[in-house]
């Protein structure tokens, strides 16, 4: 219970793991709160965050009736202790075991309480150690650094903070053999039982060095998408809308590519679907605090001086750009379409919208409960119980800029999964920071780079940079266990364009099983539904993944791996069809460009088998490396890699 009720975000912001997320009482200098404990429990320190100064209090009991009249099994833990803001305040004790705990906070200052974080400690017992990753796999060569962590009795982890120093020992060294900070490399291809150790402490796991592996894809993720084109008619005599009149390509052109783009770019795991689509004569953007008319619209976009010039304070551009009196209305859309009650009821997952330029848009915007950062500044709407994410795209533009702003919303996503933090240089790296790491930064220990920085750019948007960088990157294919291979690329490596950068980025980011350090290994999921994101990787251990979170496409139709894999002359394909349909199976590289088209056809169905010689569509032979086959069957569409070896 909490006393009185929050006025600012909810408890969960207290226990989320981030001291800077806060929940709040606005009208109100003391604030209680009491948590009953479905079994006992022994509580031996707190620690607690304020945004404000004041004071704290903790008392514990047994029973509920003992802790309101402070007696029985009542324990007083804290008496009105003083905290600063910003900063943690925090106090051992010895306590027996309680059912009830409560805290009281008061803020002489002024009426209001505003709480960052709350940590609770209890005692446990260590019974060994655990080996991370998990039975570990490497390639001849190779070296990862594993880590030890503490398991009790229960199988409960626990970091590693004992002052006893870590051993470690291979049972065949001539498989794979330790340094002293253990650190294992790939001697030969085999097996072989590995153990960590302490002076009391031990355990163990089984580790595999092999010629190659990947990390399992997550299930495939769909996404339900409403699409809203800003598209209106504006050449009445003629019945020309806004891209024809200007000649810009068609927005429905664009989703089509982006679509695929995004099917092939996650391999599979997330596939978006337009469920709804709007064409309206209904423009929500503002001007000068006003909804555009059709007439307004008409009478900017059908002229260029109108629409662009600084050197004229009456064109859009100027009253975008300078003058900052346009912007996009996203709760008059919301409203206008009903999209809140149609994400709450899991009709839609999220939203894209199509307008032309400066129509006051920010590439990406998270409305709803709890929205943070989004390349933007959150925003709330009333009748919002779930997260929307609404992506705003200009079809003056092309496929590479919408892909780039997506982009951006991934990582504001991840840098919010990490704790809101983006600090390449940190002592202690988390993933995410590793993964966006630069040569410039890092001479010779850059990894992917960033949406505007590739691994050896040296300035901004830096795509068609042909000077060369050592980048870890091949490793990520294998997250999270992250090797030390690594070679020199330079924009040959992507095309040297933006939409082949965007590519070669999208398709590096982890899609993986599992879960590392609290944060799914499919960081594509945080993306799109990032409160169930959250939510699975809560359900998920660091080592595991539960059955229903295995790489299996839902659906009538099914794209199996090709055998042999790799291959020199040729490979087997094969796929169920549930009824006769048109199919298309096609080879692609890893830059999206098109090779091989094996089928193409309305087929029957029932299982097929198609054969590869590794030849283009001219009948050249590919090179040596890796490559996806995708299916398109209806609505269906699924992706594989493969490897050629020459």
């Amino acid at each position: 219970t909490i006393e009185p009720s929050f006025t600012k975000n909810t408890i969960e912001k207290l226990f989320d793991g981030n001291p800077y997320t806060e929940a709040a009482v606005q009208n109100s200098d003391t604030l209680n709160i009491t948590f009953e404990f479905e079994k006992s429990v022994a509580i031996t320190k707190s620690k607690v965050f304020f945004w404000n100064n004041g004071t704290w209090t903790l008392e514990a009991a047994n029973t509920e009736n003992d802790l309101n009249n402070k007696s029985g099994s009542y324990q007083l833990l804290v008496d009105n202790k003083a905290y600063e803001y910003f900063k943690w305040d925090s106090l051992g004790f010895t306590a027996d075991e309680v059912k009830y705990i409560r805290l009281k906070t008061q803020n002489f200052q002024n009426s209001s309480i505003y709480f960052g974080e709350w940590t609770l400690y209890t005692p446990f017992t260590i019974i060994k150690l655990g080996i991370l990753p998990d039975n570990p796999r490497l390639l001849v060569g190779t070296s990862f650094q594993l880590k030890a962590n503490c398991l009790d009795k229960n199988g409960n982890v626990y970091p590693y903070d004992l002052e006893d120093q870590i051993h470690w020992k291979s049972e065949n060294t001539s498989v794979a053999s330790f340094d002293e900070d253990g650190t294992l490399t790939g001697i030969s291809i085999g097996t072989t039982v590995i153990t960590a150790y302490t002076t009391v402490l031990a355990g163990t796991s089984t580790v595999s060095v092999e010629e190659y592996f990947e990390s399992t894809n997550a299930q495939t993720i769909p996404v339900k998408v409403a699409l809203v084109l800003q598209n209106p008619v504006i050449d009445f005599t003629n019945n020309r809308k806004i891209n024809q009149v200007r000649s810009w390509t068609d927005p429905l052109i664009y989703v089509n590519q982006i679509l695929e783009e995004f099917s092939i770019m996650s391999d599979g795991v997330i596939q978006f679907e337009i469920v709804e689509s709007y064409d309206d004569e209904v423009f929500f953007t503002l001007l000068s605090g006003e909804l555009m008319s059709i007439d307004t619209v008409a009478y900017f976009y059908n002229s260029l001086s109108r629409l662009y010039g600084r050197e004229t304070e009456g064109t859009l551009q100027n009253l975008a750009e300078i003058q900052g009196l346009v912007r996009f209305d996203y709760n008059a859309m919301i409203d206008y379409y009903d999209f809140d009650t149609k994400r709450n009821n899991g009709v839609i997952d999220e939203v894209w919208v199509y307008a032309p330029p400066f129509g006051g848009m920010y590439e990406s915007q998270l409305v709803g409960p709890n929205a943070f950062w989004y390349n933007s500044p959150p925003l709330a709407h009333p009748g919002l119980e779930e997260l929307l994410s609404v992506m705003g795209w200009n079809y003056e533009r092309g496929v590479a800029e919408a892909i780039h702003s997506f982009g951006h919303r991934m990582e504001s996503a991840m840098v919010h999964a990490y704790g809101d933090r983006w600090n390449v240089h940190a002592e202690e790296p988390t993933s995410w920071e590793i993964f966006t790491r630069i040569d410039t930064q890092f001479p010779d220990g850059a990894h992917i780079g960033n949406i505007h920085f590739p691994p050896n750019g040296v300035s901004d948007y830096d795509y068609s940079n042909r000077r060369y960088a050592t980048t870890y990157a091949d490793n990520w294919i294998r997250y999270p266990i992250l090797l030390d291979q690594h070679r020199t690329v330079n924009c040959q490596e992507w095309g040297c364009t933006q939409l082949g950068y965007m590519r070669w980025w999208f398709n590096h980011l982890p899609r993986f099983t599992g879960v590392t350090d609290g944060v799914l290994n499919n960081w594509w999921h945080y993306a799109v539904d990032y409160d169930g994101a959250v939510e699975k990787a809560a359900q998920l251990s660091s080592v595991d993944e539960k059955n229903d979170y295995l790489n299996i496409t839902p659906g009538v139709y099914s794209l199996e791996q090709n055998y042999p894999n790799p291959f020199n002359s040729q490979t087997n394909i094969s796929y169920d069809l549930l009824k006769t349909t048109n199919v298309q199976l096609i080879i692609f590289n890893l830059l999206g460009q098109k090779l091989k088209t094996l089928v193409s056809a309305k087929q029957e169905a029932g299982i097929h088998h198609i054969k590869w010689d590794g030849k283009n569509d001219n009948g050249q032979d590919c090179s040596s490396g890796m490559y996806l086959f995708m299916l398109k069957a209806d609505n269906y569409r699924a992706n594989r890699k493969l490897i050629l070896l020459r």
